[in-house]
């Protein structure tokens, strides 16, 4: 197997497997592959429909011994423990950021694995079952599976200019990409263009206004492929994590959801709205120690230089209107005896509070936990953000919908806790400020996972809002 182009440790397994075998075939009998070598090769033959990127699997490299039905017999067992492994530890080194090395699996389990192979019943599942458990990647997994399963995967892309810029192109080429997609005929009306955009929006988790706007143009512009590569990320995003713990908090950036788990049981869902662009929100892993009723803010000294100072330049009773209150070497002073136009971004030696209240820019509760990045999950006064559809507009934090319901949820299901949940309630309407410590912390984790699936089994396409996936997806390719 060294003299076609194999590496040495597939050449030593393979030869391992068929000694071990008395030298039978496993995929070809006297003159063809078998009903089994059919079967894996119908569906490796797109490795994306197992998971893995095009080119990825090992394949022999002497052209003149393509066709030759032994050398198509051990390529097939090379590639077969190649995608064992590959869907088990993933395809990409974050540390060094390239794709990882092409190894085989162990002999151990390409045998076992070889033995189920006859007597599977549904190879979307088996496939996914050598990846994570996590419940989110098999679904994924198994969706992919059926997505691209003997079907031709277009890489036909659209490069659409905005609305605003060319409004006879912009229409005339996402006609084309609806097209492609067959959202709509050759021939459709402008209705059946309206209403075919309004489907794809649908199923893209955007408004559908049936409006041609930034993150509608995007995905339409992306070709097939594109799409099915972001799924191949978002899988290998889910082997990188650990597994959950009995009780979490779980945010995916893409999605603007945050949801609550115990014991892997969904128990409430809440839309989030997240870091704008310019102030992304962190990928993250910690755990939430304390729930704070009517919290103080403090302002980070990027927002009071940048957004503070020049609001109060414009209008002299900004602070005292927004309750704001300002230290200077941790005295408090009166923001009417400064004078700002002597200060700017670069030398601003102010430190900004707000007063807990309903003016307050972290809402009426906030949830805590230890991140070098200085976010949190946090109530808010600016509630219609959370009726968008790409809800991307904070400084970084995680703003919550009905956050005093989660922190209910929390709090009923936190071991020996005396705080009574709807004690909560009394202290907001009190206007008390308290901290209320967990007994037991639980774990929270923030990703960015821009593929999901709907509750019918069809992969869902999020927009890209960070740009996250590009610098993997040329790893890739």
């Amino acid at each position: 197997m060294k003299e076609l182009g194999f590496d040495e440790k597939f050449a030593l397994q393979v030869e391992n497997i068929y000694k071990s075998r008395d030298y039978r075939p496993i995929w070809v009998n006297d003159s063809t592959l078998s009903k089994r070598g059919m079967k894996l090769f119908s569906i490796i033959k797109n490795p994306n429909t197992v998971g893995l990127p095009k080119e990825r699997l090992v394949k022999n490299k002497k052209e003149k011994y393509k066709k030759e039905l032994i050398i198509r017999e051990l390529q097939l067992t090379a590639q077969f423990s190649q995608i064992i492994n590959d869907l088990n530890v993933g395809i990409m080194d974050t540390a060094i950021q390239k794709m990882r090395p092409k190894m085989p699996a162990t002999d151990e389990t390409v045998l076992s694995r070889l033995n189920e192979f006859d007597n599977v019943k549904s190879y979307a599942s088996w496939f996914a079952s050598m990846g994570s458990s996590n419940k989110y990647y098999q679904r994924l997994a198994k969706a992919l599976f059926y997505r691209t399963y003997g079907k031709t995967i277009s890489e036909k892309s659209f490069t659409i200019p905005s609305i605003k810029d060319d409004t006879i192109k912009s229409k005339a080429l996402s006609r084309e990409a609806l097209i492609e997609k067959q959202y709509i005929s050759k021939d459709a009306s402008d209705e059946e263009f309206e209403e075919g955009l309004k489907k794809f929006q649908l199923d893209h988790a955007l408004k559908d206004d049936a409006v041609l706007g930034k993150y509608t143009v995007e995905l339409l512009g992306e070709s097939e492929q594109h799409q099915i590569d972001r799924t191949i990320l978002s899988l290998e995003r889910w082997r990188w994590r650990s597994p959950f713990p009995e009780k979490y908090i779980w945010i995916n950036i893409p999605e603007y959801l945050l949801r609550f788990f115990i014991n892997d049981t969904l128990y409430t869902k809440h839309r989030v709205v997240v870091g704008k662009p310019e102030n992304t929100t962190p990928q993250l892993t910690s755990s939430i120690r304390s729930i704070v009723a009517l919290p103080f803010w403090t302002q980070p000294q990027s927002i009071a230089s940048k957004e503070f100072l020049p609001a109060q330049k414009a209008n002299s009773n900004y602070a005292t209107k927004n309750h704001y209150k300002v230290y200077r070497g941790g005295v408090e002073v009166d923001p009417h005896s400064i004078n700002w136009r002597k200060y700017k971004q670069t030398n601003f030696p102010f430190r900004i509070t707000q007063d807990p209240g309903n003016d307050n820019a972290l809402g009426l509760v906030k949830f805590e936990f230890n991140n070098k990045f200085g976010v949190y999950v946090h109530d808010t006064p600016s509630k219609g953000f959370f009726n968008r559809d790409v809800r991307a507009y904070s400084h970084g934090c995680v703003r919550c919908e009905m956050p005093d319901s989660l922190a209910r949820y929390v709090l009923r299901r936190d071991e020996r806790q005396k705080f009574l949940p709807d004690s909560l309630d009394s202290v907001v309407a009190r206007r008390e400020h308290m901290v209320i410590p967990l007994r037991k912390p639980i774990t929270i984790q923030i990703d960015y996972i821009t593929v999901s699936v709907s509750q019918e089994g069809k992969l869902i396409y999020h927009a890209d809002v960070y740009k996250r996936d590009e610098e993997y997806l040329k790893w890739m390719k």
